[in-house]
């Protein structure tokens, strides 16, 4: 039994759907097959040999670890990489697609886990590039229609006259999901589509695929999150190091099966073990005293928020994106820039934090919501980037002189320690696959021995199971050695599985914190604006 996304209730992964019958579907072809389908990238062997197949009105779940090959056999299925070796058949015939856009006008569209949108355009202008339209129509009517499509498919993207740089990450989700709805799909992928999405908008994207699948349109999954594939997909596939590791109907596995046909090492436990209110210090490590941060409008984007989080206890705030999560990281590193104003105070171990500079000497480290964007350069060496860090490189080079050496010798290291795969320092950080740049960023910021508080926003998005058990294994060990841990997630398991102390943000306003005995239903209820916890 898994919970069902629809009802929150538990129900069977069998439970019928409203698509096409299943004995139709197994006698008619495929609309989409690999076959002996490998990808090289240097010596790295991405995938090898696949041979896959997607049927007509089905929802197919692709599951696998980081590096498993999932997101280069979909970026070879759209059209943005081509295949070293092997075949695609589409709709009966081999073909070799030349461009995304080559796919597309076919009928295949991709949601992508890193957002595909023009930041300087607004909402509706960036839906209007998907369909080749942004300049028929008036930009009055152009925002009212697309008003109407998110409205027809109950997506929530604000103002489509909004830029896209305005936009929170949850937000540019949204859009994305919303392009690829646009134009008749034959077979859509989505990638990782729910990591920034509510319980309820999760409901809302399974219906909407339901309703394509039982149009006929081919729908593949692409996630980490073995729940949601049991309870949307018809069939399951995992990769493993390039190969196919297991599959079929999702009514033949639970959880537990699927995650030791993910993992070398078996099963991975879902919850994990943290200190007890008597071992953790009574100790006020980080304290945040009426903070507000105001755009240039006026308009408060943190509320007045204040709490504090004891020596070894981890704070988890709950949220939709977009409800002031960006800017309360932005405030409590010291980074929130000229354009906003900010008001009250941070403080660490009575350490007012004024910049990001005195966040840093005060040992503050920030794992940042957009790893792309704000936590690493993706054009530096991944050493290049664990020296990002003031601390770290005033140690690497007391006297002002660095030797690239050792310290691509210690990157290696830490890289070890921390799963980056693959382990080579040398490598540009936008060589490596998106959980594989989570874990460089977690490396420099996590590595870090003099740490005394730690703010971390949906620190395992993009993550396996496999590393997200790791990354809140060593969260937990980094609290039981007294430092505040402040862990902002949209997530809910995420929430429960590491919050001491829960707390949720709702327009800028901090509701709690609250004990960790708040149920899942009061929090999700608190995260769509239902008042004060009673």
């Amino acid at each position: 039994m898994t919970p069902s996304p629809r009802t929150g209730e538990a129900s069977d992964p069998a439970d019928p759907r409203p698509s096409p019958d299943p004995g139709a579907r197994a006698a008619a072809p495929p609309l989409l097959a690999v076959e002996q389908l490998s990808k090289r990238f240097g010596t790295v062997v991405a995938l090898d040999r696949v041979d896959l197949a997607f049927a007509r009105g089905e929802v197919h779940a692709l599951l696998g670890e980081n590096g498993a090959g999932k997101s280069t056999l979909m970026h070879i299925v759209s059209g943005l990489q081509a295949p070293s070796a092997g075949t695609v058949v589409f709709d009966g015939k081999p073909v070799r697609w030349r461009s995304p856009e080559e796919a597309r006008a076919a009928g295949i569209t991709m949601v992508h886990q890193h957002f595909m949108l023009v930041p300087t355009m607004t909402v509706a202008e960036n839906v209007a590039l998907a369909r080749g339209a942004t300049g028929l129509l008036r930009p009055e009517r152009l925002v009212a229609e697309v008003r109407a499509l998110a409205r027809e498919q109950r997506l929530d993207v604000g103002d489509p006259a909004r830029k896209i740089e305005g936009l929170s990450v949850g937000e540019q989700q949204r859009v994305e999901i919303l392009k690829a709805l646009v134009a008749p799909v034959r077979l859509l992928v989505l990638d990782e589509p729910t990591a920034v999405l509510t319980p309820g908008e999760v409901a809302g994207l399974f219906d909407v695929l339901r309703s394509l699948a039982a149009r006929g349109t081919a729908i593949v999954l692409v996630t980490h999150k073995l729940y949601e594939a049991l309870a949307i997909a018809d069939r399951v596939t995992v990769l493993r190091r390039g190969r196919v590791r297991g599959g079929g109907p999702a009514a033949s596995f639970d959880e537990r099966s699927l995650a030791a046909l993910m993992v070398d090492d078996g099963p991975v436990a879902t919850r994990h073990p943290r200190p007890s209110p008597d071992e953790r210090s009574a100790q006020v490590r980080l304290a945040v005293e009426h903070l507000t941060v105001r755009a240039p409008s006026g308009l408060p984007l943190v509320d007045d928020v204040s709490f504090t989080v004891a020596a070894g206890e981890v704070l988890a705030i709950a949220g939709v994106e977009g409800n002031g999560q960006a800017e309360l990281v932005r405030a409590l590193s010291g980074t929130t820039g000229s354009r906003a104003r900010s008001s009250g105070r941070v403080l660490l171990d009575g350490q007012t934090i004024t910049g990001a500079a005195s966040a840093r000497r005060a040992g503050l480290a920030v794992i940042p919501a957009d790893r792309r964007g704000d936590g690493l350069v993706r054009e530096l060496q991944a050493w290049e980037n664990l020296l990002l860090s003031i601390e770290r490189l005033r140690r690497a080079a007391p006297r002002g002189w660095l030797s690239p050496a050792r310290e691509r010798e210690r990157a290696g290291a830490l890289l070890e320690q921390f799963g980056v795969r693959p382990c080579d320092p040398s490598l540009v950080a936008d060589a490596f696959s998106g959980g594989n740049q989570q874990r460089l960023v977690l490396a420099r910021e996590l590595g870090e021995p003099a740490i005394r508080a730690v703010v971390a926003a949906n620190p395992t998005r993009g993550l396996d199971i496999a590393a997200t058990a790791a990354i809140h294994q060593r969260l937990l060990a980094i609290a039981a050695r007294g430092v505040a841990v402040v862990v902002l997630a949209t997530d809910l398991d995420e929430v429960t599985a590491l919050g001491d102390r829960i707390g949720v943000l709702y327009r800028g306003r901090l509701s709690g914190p609250f004990a960790r005995s708040i149920s899942r239903a009061e929090i999700g209820r608190l995260m769509a604006g239902g008042g004060e916890h009673p």
